[in-house]
């Protein structure tokens, strides 16, 4: 990991030399530096999430009553979703068979959008697509409003679409299930 050297304070003169004398502290940089765009956000309860992708006849997991993954999620609109999206692709060479396949592609840019942007609601979804079962990510847009509808997004550079978002059915990816548990009653 690549260090940069700062001065820290000077500590006054150096009675030998007659010159002032500066120590240095030692940082390190991680590579990404993120430059984090500024957009839109709304927050909606789970509940309501789940109303929305259940309206598509889309399944959810873990199914359960018992809990939820998260209360609240955090969403923008289609310009916000442009600014992020792009920066969540991932390089097609991580792909490894049963080890990092098509769904850790959609987990790592769910996890990444939930750091990076404070942004939760895209999710995980398995589906089918052409070849068979694929996983990608689903995600909600709107406004303060609410949510006016979901797209698709494909996080790895290796497929032709990578990185924009598209409708339901485009590309033939049809969502079967999203990483969203069932918890049917508000909080």
């Amino acid at each position: 990991m690549p260090r940069t050297r700062f001065p820290s304070r000077p500590e006054g003169k150096s009675q030998e030399a007659g010159e002032y004398k500066t120590t240095m502290s030692t940082i390190r940089v991680q590579k990404p530096v993120i430059h984090t765009p500024t957009f839109q956000k709304w927050g909606i309860q789970q509940y309501y999430f789940l109303q929305k992708v259940q309206a598509l006849g889309i399944d959810v997991f873990p199914k359960t009553d018992d809990f939820t993954l998260d209360d609240w999620y955090y969403y923008t609109d289609l310009d916000g979703w442009a600014k992020i999206l792009p920066d969540l692709v991932l390089n097609s060479n991580l792909y490894k068979p049963n080890v990092f396949d098509c769904e850790d592609y959609g987990l790592k840019a769910q996890i990444e959008c939930s750091l990076r942007y404070g942004i939760n609601s895209l999710r995980l979804c398995i589906g089918k697509v052409p070849k068979g079962w694929h996983g990608f990510n689903i995600f909600p847009y709107g406004d303060d409003k609410g949510i006016e509808g979901l797209m698709l997004f494909e996080p790895n550079a290796g497929f032709e679409w990578a990185g924009n978002a598209f409708q339901i059915g485009d590309n033939g990816y049809i969502p079967e299930a999203v990483f969203l548990s069932s918890r049917k009653e508000r909080r």
